[in-house]
């Protein structure tokens, strides 16, 4: 008697956790949200930012912050917003007033310290430097423009844009291999 009442009890425990299993795998497949503890998901993520804004944040080894972008009018507008608070400013663009992307820039300290060199993914490059001289070369296409004294003082910010002259854009287009 005991043994049929023990085997009946094991039965009710192990269909309770049949059913446990049954409606902990409906939660997950019917209910994702409370699934996931609230970890929106990709749809809603997508919803809160802009389509094609690819923005480069990142530190220098010295840790100094930093932002690249803008090759849409989108990115200019949201890095323009992130940047407020950088004190370096670089812009570039062709001389007839394209934007440029794939800029290589090396920015060092006076005495020659090297701080960061980076290629850029849009026209716009912002950093947050310590007052200061600095250096800043730009190299695009294989010619490179620089500013040889870049004067930070404390509480101002520096807005600076490279221009390159790339000539007729058929000789461009050559250059790169388009034809």
């Amino acid at each position: 008697m005991q043994s049929a009442n023990i085997e009946n009890i094991v039965g009710q425990i192990m269909h309770k956790r049949w059913v446990i299993k049954l409606l902990l795998l409906l939660l997950v497949l019917l209910a994702p949200e409370a699934a996931r503890c609230g970890i929106p998901t990709t749809e809603s993520l997508a919803k809160e930012s802009l389509p094609g804004v690819m923005i480069t944040e990142g530190k220098t080894r010295s840790g100094f912050p930093y932002l690249s972008g803008g090759v849409s009018s989108d990115e200019r507008e949201v890095i323009e917003e992130l940047g407020k608070a950088y004190n370096v400013k670089l812009s570039f663009a062709e001389k007839r007033g394209s934007y440029l992307a794939d800029v290589r820039v090396v920015i060092a300290e006076a005495k020659g310290a090297e701080i960061i060199t980076v290629t850029t993914n849009g026209p716009l490059f912002y950093i947050q430097l310590p007052p200061g001289n600095y250096s800043v070369k730009a190299t695009f296409n294989g010619v490179s423009k620089g500013i040889s004294r870049l004067e930070l003082r404390k509480g101002k910010t520096v807005r600076q844009t490279l221009t390159w002259d790339l000539g007729d854009q058929s000789d461009l287009e050559q250059r790169e291999g388009f034809y």
